[in-house]
């Protein structure tokens, strides 16, 4: 869409729009986010009756061409720094990380803003330091994250924000769809499905040993899904190339670009991830484990030991699978074949985790939309 394309949505946000319509936001980077949004947005629409407004800087958004009823959606991009700027409304909601701190700033009207989390991950080591400063309550989907944010307010001299304790849809819709899945499923089929879904960035398990990775699968017998971090398809869009080159003619080799679905979630057998909030979503959302090749993990708030707290990402992963190092390669099938035969050990296992580490599973979008509906006086 033109400039001039993006200044006719803002002006039909502006002025075409009904007050009531934009007293809610949502805002979007891409595509893949709407699955975090959806369990809260369902609430406030369909039981409570609310329009909301959904802004995406997605063009290719699926939600701008069909839109549920109760949604109203706007394509912003190159404009969002104006329209963040100005906009007028009652709640903001993101999951964009870092407000005030770059370009995207505060609105000059009185706007309450929202963080709700796209990870089961801690606060401190995969976000930068202060992300969270500038918003004024953070849905938080367990009590490590409530715990962190506290004792971060603490060493910082922050006024306290409203912490609540919400948890996590995105979990709640991959463990309801796994279900689903896995009751049609022949759990009897030889072949079994690896998913690769790494982090981004250039330690990534794709970047790193993800050619030879693949390789050692395919020569396995296994059948291969590649799901790459949306900021890998983005920065790196060569190794994508080479990945298509590489396997694109072999039939049991899939490139899957989209994060919006859940589908490779729930076909995967086994999981490999390095350090990834995805590993956390699939484990305790299917209750099957992870291997985890213990290449270096992405660090983006380099004083995140201060707070004096292992980051959950860290201590889950001897828990909830198996740590193998890149240069062992040849031992995953071995402990793929492991792992398989030891799935109700760990099933057991990750639903004592789930319990203990996430909030108000299975209704974390009623706590969410009470708490809009309480911000709004409704």
């Amino acid at each position: 869409m033109s400039i001039v394309g993006e200044i006719r949505e803002y002006w039909r946000f502006k002025k075409k729009t009904p007050a009531s319509d934009k007293e809610i936001i949502f805002y979007a980077e891409h595509e893949g986010y709407f699955p975090y949004f959806e369990g809260v947005i369902n609430e406030l629409v369909n039981k409570y009756g609310k329009t909301v407004s959904y802004i995406t800087s997605d063009i290719n958004d699926p939600i701008l061409g069909e839109p549920a009823p109760g949604i109203r959606t706007f394509y912003i991009n190159k404009l969002l720094a104006l329209f963040m700027a100005f906009v007028e409304c009652r709640v903001f909601i993101m999951t964009l990380t870092d407000l005030n701190q770059f370009h995207l700033k505060r609105s000059s009207n009185p706007v309450h803003y929202i963080y709700m989390f796209h990870a089961l991950v801690s606060t401190h080591m995969m976000y930068r330091y202060g992300a969270f400063d500038h918003y004024d309550s953070i849905l938080c989907v367990g009590p490590h994250q409530l715990k962190e944010i506290r004792k971060f307010e603490e060493m910082n001299n922050l006024p306290p924000r409203k912490l609540i304790e919400a948890g996590y849809y995105r979990l709640e819709r991959i463990y309801k769809a796994y279900k689903a899945y896995s009751s049609l499923k022949n759990s009897s089929c030889s072949e079994k499905t690896i998913l690769i879904a790494p982090s981004w960035g250039k330690d990534n398990v794709l970047e790193s040993c993800g050619e030879r990775l693949v390789k050692l699968l395919l020569g396995a017998g296994h059948n291969v899904i590649i799901r790459p971090h949306p900021e890998t398809v983005r920065r790196s869009p060569q190794l994508i190339k080479n990945f298509k080159k590489l396997f694109d003619d072999n039939s049991r080799f899939t490139l899957e670009l989209s994060v919006r679905t859940d589908d490779s979630l729930l076909e995967a057998d086994v999981l490999i991830c390095d350090c990834s909030g995805v590993a956390l979503e699939y484990a305790l959302g299917t209750e099957r484990p992870v291997i985890f090749l213990d290449v270096p993990v992405k660090i983006k708030n380099q004083r995140y030991k201060e707070l004096g707290m292992e980051p959950l990402e860290l201590t889950l992963r001897s828990k909830i699978g198996v740590l193998v190092s890149p240069e062992k390669l040849e031992e995953i099938p071995r402990v793929i074949s492991v792992l398989i035969a030891e799935r109700e050990k760990y099933r057991l296992r990750l639903q004592e985790l789930r319990d203990k580490y996430v909030y108000n599973f299975g209704s974390s979008s009623e706590v969410g939309a009470r708490f809009i509906l309480e911000l709004l006086g409704d």
